[in-house]
């Protein structure tokens, strides 16, 4: 994506504080699988891979968790909301969709954590938070990229592309790569009906969604958004990192996120990809990313009129 094209001045915006390092090859851990199929059991999982990483405690057991279905193996599909119901700043965020890649994992409670000490000082903000949206590619013995029916949830949302280019790009342009695999049909899998409920449920303004290990930034959505609708110091500091931030496209899929909520729904929609997938890595991910991710959160995206305006 070139740098001058309208969609990275948002990604610039939105990630004017991520600073990425540099991509390192993650190395596989393993938990025990979860035998029980209920919240406590999937906390107590947990539990255990913080433990295991030396990531202190997790705050999965005292929390009021509400449940969207069911994954392939019926665990619980988890999510948290904070926020008014009639915010119009709701942002919604989305980890672990891929089993096997353990830093979003860890960022995507601290974005709890961090909920339930400040959200209350954003009152006009809404969150609603997805931390664990593949529990069985993450409980498995091997983790996996994959769910349990061994589909790529990144690949399998009902995009207009999916029925003509899914299984065709799938066989010719990923050699038939089981971690890739889109799926029998569009929206066959849980995983998939559980985000697609999130985004209808909540209507959110611009999405979140954490992944390791491609150390790149990508954005879809409306291209209308200007630098100079924001303030003059929070453009110079977006100027100042410009040249630090790797923002660019890894991709236009059939099925993906990105093409499902930001090409064809309008909603903004960026994909972090952290630097690595490296368990040690995680402390020091949040630490680096973490005032980025609070500000995708509490920037209110211009209406889409305002946008189309601008744009002009």
């Amino acid at each position: 994506m070139a740098t001058d094209h309208p969609p990275f001045r948002i990604i610039a915006l939105l990630a004017s504080l991520l600073c990425l390092g540099s991509v390192e090859i993650a190395r596989a851990e393993n938990e025990k699988v979860v035998e029980e199929n209920d919240i406590p059991a999937i906390c107590k999982g947990l539990d255990k891979a913080f433990a295991k990483r030396n990531w202190g405690s997790n705050p999965c057991r005292s929390l009021e968790w509400k449940s969207g279905g069911k994954s392939v193996e019926g665990r619980p599909l988890m999510y948290l909301e904070f926020g008014p119901a009639d915010s119009k700043n709701t942002t919604l965020v989305f980890a672990m969709v891929h089993g096997d890649e353990y830093t979003p994992l860890y960022q995507g409670f601290e974005m709890v954590e961090w909920a339930l000490e400040n959200m209350k000082n954003y009152p006009s903000a809404r969150l609603v938070i997805a931390p664990l949206v593949n529990p069985d590619g993450f409980f498995d013995f091997p983790k996996t990229r994959m769910n349990a029916h061994g589909v790529d949830c990144n690949r399998n949302f009902p995009t207009r592309d999916w029925d003509r280019d899914a299984l065709r790009w799938w066989n010719k342009k990923f050699r038939s790569d089981k971690r890739r695999y889109p799926g029998p049909h569009a929206n066959s899998e849980p995983e998939t009906a559980f985000q697609m409920m999130l985004i209808e449920k909540f209507s959110p303004q611009k999405i979140l969604s954490i992944h390791s290990p491609l150390n790149v930034i990508d954005y879809d959505g409306p291209d209308g958004l200007k630098l100079e609708q924001f303030s003059t110091e929070y453009v110079k500091k977006c100027m100042e990192l410009r040249a630090q931030v790797k923002a660019k496209s890894t991709g236009f899929f059939p099925g993906s996120l990105g093409n499902y909520a930001g090409q064809e729904m309008g909603i903004p929609t960026i994909t972090l990809e952290l630097p690595t997938a490296l368990a040690t890595e995680a402390k020091a991910y949040w630490k680096q990313f973490k005032k980025g991710m609070v500000t995708v959160v509490t920037y209110e995206v211009p209406p889409k009129k305002t946008q189309k305006k601008e744009a002009k």
